[in-house]
């Protein structure tokens, strides 16, 4: 099972790129495109590292629609045959 504050990397690496981006126009300074990634990495290991701290503080987040997992978690209305297929005669 994924931890729940797991979704929230992406979030905080994003967070990080918009108020590096707004601080550097702030500035006047030119905002170049390594420095994106430079602030997407930099949010998302704060958020992992928050996350691995306290992980009570992140609210779960639930995708509109319902996948099915590896763990069997979800709807299923089909069998899943697992091993080597049957043979025809048996």
């Amino acid at each position: 099972m994924t931890p729940v504050w797991f979704p929230w990397i992406v979030v905080g690496g994003l967070i990080f790129v918009l108020l590096s981006f707004v601080a550097s126009k702030y500035k006047q300074k030119e905002y170049r495109g390594i420095q994106f990634l430079q602030d997407f990495i930099s949010g998302s290991i704060l958020i992992a590292f928050v996350g691995v701290w306290m992980p009570d503080i992140f609210p779960k987040m639930e995708l509109p629609i319902r996948f099915l997992s590896v763990t069997g978690e979800g709807d299923s209305d089909f069998d899943l045959q697992v091993g080597p297929p049957r043979l025809a005669g048996r």
